[in-house]
């Protein structure tokens, strides 16, 4: 399970890009970068182009590149988001089955696969939610269903709410909470299924590298929190009061439906697969996946 790899990542210049070719570089694998103009390998996925032989050698193909959906969800933004995410996804895939070997294919996802408003526990045999980003999640691991077919070893990574300071909701947030302005966002009740991204890439050399792990893998940490306890947390990290609510019904005229289906979605997701392989989190409790995210 040890073996060394050599994986071609998309998305490599993204935060969890960067820091799991950072980790797996360390770890002795080697690593292409894909990427429209600075990579190892140049693409342009809009126009269905990759360059001539960007396959050679490579035992592991790891798909994160894709439209960010933080933004406001215009009809134009969520045929971005969805076509960005599925012909890449696309390319990728007849790529792969033009080799002569088998290759593996490992793409993030998203944990809105399972829907908006789920607050019993989720694990990988739950079905297809609804909602637009359940839309784009379900076309993402979709588009792979030839390379199924042919009998190669596929895995979507289901990723919940990913902790950084350099990036994400975390790093938002991290200004008015550290001004003493933050608080709860509407109920506070809305359950949190969350990952800090160190354990994030360790997930995903666990699959790189672990050729018997297949299908949909729960990335998440085991313990779930309320917005209330994130909330309560955050604050106790970074010593600061928290006492400024922020109403669900400013999220929505903020942001609306990317805030409906983001900040204020209330999904008790599982890593159940992840458990019965025995992955051992480093940060399995909010508390102290904060206080490493934000260590200096």
């Amino acid at each position: 399970m040890s073996e060394q790899k050599t994986v071609l990542v998309s998305g490599a210049t993204g935060l969890v890009g960067r820091s799991l070719c950072a980790c797996l570089q360390a770890n002795g694998h080697v690593v292409r970068r894909l990427s429209r103009s600075s990579g190892d390998i140049s693409w342009n996925p809009e126009a269905g182009e990759i360059d001539s032989g960007s396959l050679d050698g490579i035992d592991v193909v790891v798909h994160l590149a894709g439209e960010s959906v933080d933004q406001r969800w215009t009809e134009s933004a969520k045929a971005r988001i969805l076509d960005s995410r599925v012909k890449s996804a696309d390319l990728l895939v007849r790529e792969i089955l033009k080799q002569n070997r088998a290759i593996d294919y490992i793409s993030a996802s998203g944990i809105s696969y399972y829907g908006v408003d789920l607050p019993d526990a989720l694990d990988e045999s739950m079905p297809l939610g609804g909602g637009f980003l359940a839309k784009v999640t379900q076309g993402w691991e979709g588009a792979a269903d030839p390379l199924r077919k042919a009998g190669l070893r596929c895995v979507f990574l289901r990723t919940g709410v990913v902790l950084s300071k350099e990036g994400g909701a975390l790093k938002k947030l991290l200004s008015p909470f550290k001004a003493g302005l933050g608080g709860r966002v509407g109920s506070g009740r809305q359950i949190m299924s969350w990952i800090g991204l160190d354990d994030l890439v360790r997930i995903f050399e666990r699959c790189i590298v672990d050729c018997e792990i297949e299908g949909p893998v729960n990335a998440v940490s085991p313990e779930a929190v309320t917005n209330a306890e994130f909330t309560k947390a955050l604050g106790k990290v970074l010593g600061r009061p928290t006492i400024f609510p922020l109403p669900t019904a400013i999220v929505k005229t903020l942001f609306g439906e990317m805030g409906n289906e983001t900040i204020l979605s209330n999904l008790k997701v599982i890593p159940a697969k992840l458990t019965a392989l025995d992955f051992q989190w480093n940060f399995p409790d909010i508390e102290s996946a904060l206080r490493n995210t934000l260590k200096e």
